[in-house]
């Protein structure tokens, strides 16, 4: 019930957690968002360029939450320069 009550709509990540031993957690979890940001633009819930609010960690794991960013709803989260 939370996207009825706060504007967060669960979406089910389709890939395997990775061994973070042998690939780099940031490049993961922007992954991830960039995903999400496009399933939710498919779906109407965002516009693109609609800004998003991130939340997450710093590693992997439960009590590492220590990061928000606020990023545009496009391709590369506006990482790029452009």
């Amino acid at each position: 019930y939370s996207h009825l009550y706060r504007g967060v709509y669960p979406f089910l990540y389709p890939e395997k957690k990775p061994d973070f031993n042998e690939s780099d957690w940031q490049t993961d979890v922007d992954g991830r968002l960039i995903w999400g940001i496009k399933q939710a633009i498919q779906l109407g819930v965002l516009r693109k360029d609609d800004q998003v609010v991130c939340v997450q960690g710093w590693r992997g794991g439960k009590g590492h939450t220590n990061t928000i960013r606020v990023v545009p709803a496009s391709d590369d989260l506006g990482l790029t320069e452009g």
